[in-house]
């Protein structure tokens, strides 16, 4: 959880919650259908639900890198405790499942928080109605449109579970520098042009849970979940960990 110091981008965001934005979920959200999302996958660790992840090819899926380490580490762990589900919508059951085999890392990422982990399957996904690929996207979407993503984090940071069913929700991207972060020093960080920045309405949002998933816009990945820049279902931005700026790296590695 990060703070931004664009006050400006508060009022925006009240005016629209005061004109009656439409409460979509993530954070308070609304049910997917199965099939809706077929390139969403859940990544977990020793049985247990970590992350969200997405499906690129038949053996490679893509999630955040804190998902992978331990905080402040960019060293993966063992790859053979990973698990990537995919073709359901239920967190704990049905789909296809398969463990992951190798996980690379972009080591030029600016901020951990922001960093790209691949992973490599074990074997092939079994592509059909249910799981697929989603493309990847060259370039970062415009200012002002409308983001589809997707996660089963939780509904509030208070939340102790996650929400078994994968929830649907609508962002916005912003300005990159609406997403610029305060050091533990006080300091405002340069501008991360590796950051996708999204906002939303109050109780909107991303949460724990949903670092790792997907956000799409005209049919391929933009961006990746990484942190909030608030609590859960605040009005401050969520950072996103763009797919553009990642793309060439993440081209090369796939065999």
């Amino acid at each position: 959880m990060r703070f931004s110091a664009c006050l400006a981008l508060l009022f925006t965001l009240l005016f629209n919650t005061c004109q009656g934005a439409p409460q979509a979920r993530i954070v308070g959200g609304d049910d997917a259908v199965l099939g809706q999302f077929p390139y969403q996958a859940s990544l977990s660790i020793g049985g247990s639900y970590n992350c969200g992840a997405v499906i690129i090819a038949e053996r490679y899926a893509l999630t955040a890198l804190g998902c992978v380490c331990s905080k402040g580490s960019d060293k993966p762990w063992p790859p053979q405790l990973f698990q990537v589900a995919a073709g359901t919508v239920d967190l704990y059951t049905g789909g296809q499942r398969i463990t992951v085999e190798e996980i690379l890392v972009n080591p030029n990422y600016i901020e951990l928080e922001i960093g790209v982990a691949l992973l490599r399957l074990r074997e092939p996904m079994v592509f059909n109605e249910y799981v697929n690929a989603v493309p990847l996207a060259r370039q970062n979407p415009p200012e002002g449109v409308t983001i589809e993503v997707s996660g089963w984090g939780r509904q509030k940071d208070t939340d102790e579970n996650m929400y078994r069913t994968l929830q649907l929700n609508d962002e916005t991207v912003l300005p990159v520098q609406d997403c610029r972060v305060v050091s533990d020093e006080g300091d405002l960080l340069p501008l991360n042009e590796q950051v996708l920045c999204l906002g939303h309405a109050r109780k909107n949002g991303i949460c724990r849970g949903d670092f790792g998933g997907p956000a799409v816009y005209g049919q391929q990945l933009v961006g990746l979940a990484a942190d909030t820049l608030g609590e859960c279902g605040s009005m401050m931005p969520d950072r996103f960990i763009s797919i553009a700026a990642n793309y060439e790296w993440i081209i090369e590695n796939m065999e």
